[in-house]
């Protein structure tokens, strides 16, 4: 990934949900052009939001043994614009989860408003031209920064 765009997870809740967040300062290099003087977070973004999401839901469901890409933007639907600074909470949900991946339902909020809602397939690898034998997407460092398997974890509890 270019970008995280995700600051942590609230939830995790193996093979169904996700809630992560995600503050802006309005400081970060894309505001500069989007738009000066009036600066919003790219919907580009949002999208990319709950791909990273979703995707670190559904290779929780994995146990990370594949790498997950996003295939398909089937619908996206944007709401409030976010201005930084702001905080957005982001939210996904496996609909329907097949052998080669997975549908994806996100909203994300800004304010308790929705900023964007986004319907997209993520697609399952077992490795990416080039990087067999290592992962590319949910590396060692991602994994632990984000405290990914802690979240599952508490979680469930809980539930």
């Amino acid at each position: 990934m270019r970008w995280n765009l995700i600051d942590g997870f609230q939830v995790l809740k193996k093979g169904e949900y996700a809630l992560a967040h995600k503050s802006f300062e309005g400081t970060e290099d894309f505001f500069a052009g989007h738009f000066p003087g009036e600066p919003l977070v790219p919907e580009t973004l949002l999208i990319e939001m709950v791909a990273q999401t979703g995707g670190t839901l559904l290779g929780l469901g994995l146990d990370f043994g594949k790498e997950v890409i996003l295939a398909k933007i089937a619908s996206a639907k944007f709401g409030r614009a976010a201005a930084p600074p702001c905080r957005l909470e982001i939210e996904a949900v496996i609909e329907e989860k097949r052998e080669e991946g997975a549908w994806i339902a996100g909203t994300v909020r800004s304010q308790g408003e929705v900023a964007g809602e986004v319907r997209l397939l993520l697609v399952t690898m077992d490795a990416i031209d080039g990087a067999e034998g290592k992962r590319v997407v949910f590396t060692e460092d991602f994994l632990k920064h984000y405290r990914v398997y802690e979240v599952a974890r508490m979680s469930q509890i809980g539930s």
